[in-house]
């Protein structure tokens, strides 16, 4: 969300955030609700735009503004069987919907944008460097793991548990958790990886993938979200089972292609530009602030007649 901000910003558009952090605390949510009706009194804001489920609820209560919601995945697809239903009733009271992959259109009708990835932060540096720059170790296999280990569904005791077989094979390899590490920091730990390794239970459209992609980093994944699209075609990575042991193999077949080949991951990213998201987003901006204007007018030449 934070990239999609500055790229309207970049294009000219005033945005305003208001990070809720529901996450936290669920009082956070009431406040957000006060904020988003103090916001949207003192100012006429032309679209109210919410990121996930949960947080369309305190953005219902926008003041003379159409509202767009985002769906990510885990509001959808996740294993809270509440969360899942306010997301699904949350989403009759949206003027747009987006979802970011194709799986979640099926569950929740919608307009399909992925997330898109800044192409101009997240490029390739030489791993060496990458390396030194983070002081990790010059001669191991390093396996990214971009996620928080305490979230279930990211499964990193499975990613644990694939490498340190790795380990038992003879290969000499290690896990690398990165969490919390801004934007700009992020390409140097792409590209000091061997390997973005993904085997969460569920996605939506995984901005990793993406991200280590544009960085030219392999990635091995278990097929969630919409994994199959984006690495189809891109020699070098592997989907597979969620299973250490099958993990681990084609973990030891990206390094051993990566030895002999080229990687061309970054390529293939140019159809998810940031850019061109935002472009598609400000498109569907558009469109709803004309449906909105036009019934607004239609009321109004209602009660004047």
């Amino acid at each position: 969300m934070c990239q999609q901000v500055e790229q309207l910003r970049r294009f000219g558009h005033t945005v305003d955030v208001i990070d809720i952090l529901g996450s936290q605390s669920k009082m956070n949510y009431l406040r957000g609700t006060l904020d988003v009706m103090r916001m949207t009194s003192a100012v006429a804001y032309d679209i109210v735009h919410a990121h996930y489920g949960y947080s369309a609820y305190p953005a219902m209560f926008r003041l003379q503004a159409p509202l767009v919601i985002t769906l990510h995945g885990t509001d959808v697809i996740g294993t809270s069987t509440f969360e899942r239903l306010s997301t699904r009733a949350v989403s009759y009271f949206a003027d747009a919907v987006i979802v970011v992959s194709e799986g979640l259109r099926r569950r929740i009708p919608g307009i399909v944008i992925p997330c898109g990835v800044d192409l101009g932060v997240f490029k390739p540096y030489d791993r060496d460097k990458a390396r030194a720059r983070l002081g990790w170790p010059k001669d191991k296999r390093i396996v990214l793991f971009p996620f928080d280990p305490a979230r279930p569904e990211k499964r990193y005791d499975l990613a644990r548990a694939s490498v340190e077989r790795l380990v038992q094979e003879g290969v000499d390899a290690e896990l690398m958790t990165v969490v919390n590490v801004p934007n700009g920091e992020m390409p140097w730990c792409y590209s000091a990886a061997d390997a973005l390794l993904l085997c969460s239970d569920y996605e939506g459209s995984p901005t990793s993938i993406k991200e280590a992609l544009a960085c030219n980093r392999p990635v091995v994944a278990t097929e969630v979200g919409d994994v199959g699209e984006l690495l189809n075609g891109i020699a070098g990575t592997r989907i597979c089972p969620q299973d250490a042991a099958t993990i681990a193999r084609n973990l030891r077949e990206v390094f051993d292609w990566s030895r002999s080949s080229e990687f061309r991951g970054r390529a293939a990213m140019a159809r998810y530009d940031q850019a061109l998201t935002v472009e598609k987003i400000v498109g569907v901006y558009g469109d709803v602030l004309s449906n909105f204007r036009t019934r607004a007018m239609g009321r109004r030449l209602l009660r004047s007649g």
